[in-house]
């Protein structure tokens, strides 16, 4: 009997230690996917990538604005999605007042997109906007801005002086003065005043990154279209494009580093705001990750290529200043990249008369550009 009952301790005892030891894991395991789970209640519920379909964009001239304006025209267009069209474009605020009935029947007066060149009034554009809008900007070095500008435009011959003259001028008429300070006036915050302290300007830079989601900048766009892509919850495709208004080898010209400077000065308002927006920009981009921004990056690149493949698109035209692409596929979007600025216009508000004359029955999404 001893040996018996000696022989049931040794199978029992092996299998208590083994019930302690499970029962010791079970427990520690509980703790732990309960600490877990604590941890992903405090991080929060990841939010869904919802795609967004309207967009005000404050079309700066000169700040790769026409590159811009088609990769929205081109979402725009392939979704049927409807644009504000103001009859006057230029730095002037955008309202409900200004968009002529006959290509505009919104039953709400609210729009899509705004993609023309306007000047940001907050409540002006929350006028046409539709209440879920993101709001983007693209701004760019002033000085480059500037010397890109005065020799698309040919302000030689509409100023009646060369660009050297009048950057070494020691006064300036009202009509060469109203030239300066560009990307300022199209934010809506140009002071008329020359020495604006510098607090006022950056005070209002705070309250325009207060208003915008995303403010671009043109020396790094390729950056820019990966963070408007993710804002947007857009692809990679939706933000692929071609460079629009290359200029010609004859219209280009070589600053010096005192001339750029003095052009800075001149334009003290904007080269604040586009520091500060380079600041906020370089912030978001570490942010998002520099492995996956280049990544991204090199993403976007490869469909850059793929659209000009796609489209046969070769820079074999000019017109007045800049080059102009032109293309053996006859699709809508390859059609456009042939456009300047006021041509896509026109076409958007032929395109939306055909949709107010239908009495808005008429499909947005099947429409094309001719």
């Amino acid at each position: 009997m001893r040996r018996r009952s000696k022989l049931h301790l040794m199978w029992i005892l092996p299998i208590v230690v083994c019930l302690i030891f499970l029962a010791i894991h079970t427990q520690k395991t509980r703790q732990l996917f309960r600490m877990s789970k604590h941890v992903r209640n405090l991080e929060g519920p990841s939010k869904p990538c919802v795609r967004q379909d309207s967009v005000y964009f404050l079309k700066v001239a000169k700040c790769a604005s026409t590159t811009s304006l088609q990769i929205f025209v081109a979402y725009g267009v392939k979704h049927g999605l409807t644009f504000a069209l103001p009859v006057r474009t230029g730095p002037i605020p955008i309202s409900s007042k200004n968009l002529p009935p006959e290509y505009h029947g919104s039953p709400d007066g609210r729009y899509n997109m705004v993609v023309s060149h306007t000047q940001f009034s907050k409540a002006g554009a929350q006028q046409v906007m539709k209440e879920s809008a993101k709001y983007v900007a693209v701004v760019r070095e002033p000085a480059a801005r500037f010397e890109s500008m005065w020799y698309f435009a040919q302000y030689e011959k509409k100023l009646g002086i060369s660009l050297t003259a009048y950057i070494n001028a020691s006064q300036r008429t009202s009509k060469q003065n109203a030239k300066l300070n560009v990307i300022a006036n199209y934010f809506g915050v140009r002071d008329p005043r020359d020495d604006v302290p510098e607090g006022e300007v950056l005070s209002k830079a705070k309250w325009l990154n207060e208003s915008f989601d995303l403010v671009m900048v043109a020396e790094r766009f390729d950056e820019s279209l990966v963070l408007l892509k993710h804002l947007m919850c857009w692809n990679t495709e939706d933000v692929a494009y071609v460079n629009a208004k290359i200029r010609r080898p004859t219209y280009r010209v070589e600053l010096s580093e005192a001339q750029k400077n003095r052009l800075r000065q001149l334009n003290r308002q904007d080269v604040l705001l586009y520091k500060f927006f380079s600041k906020i920009f370089e912030e978001k981009v570490k942010a998002f990750g520099e492995e996956r921004m280049q990544r991204e990056v090199e993403e976007l690149r490869q469909a850059n290529a793929r659209l000009i493949d796609d489209c046969g698109a070769e820079l074999t035209g000019s017109r007045g200043t800049v080059k102009m692409w032109k293309v053996t596929n006859d699709s809508s979007i390859c059609k456009m990249i042939t456009m300047d600025g006021p041509t896509i216009h026109e076409q958007l508000k032929n395109r939306q008369k055909k949709w107010v004359s239908s009495n808005l029955t008429y499909d947005l999404s099947t429409w094309t550009f001719t």
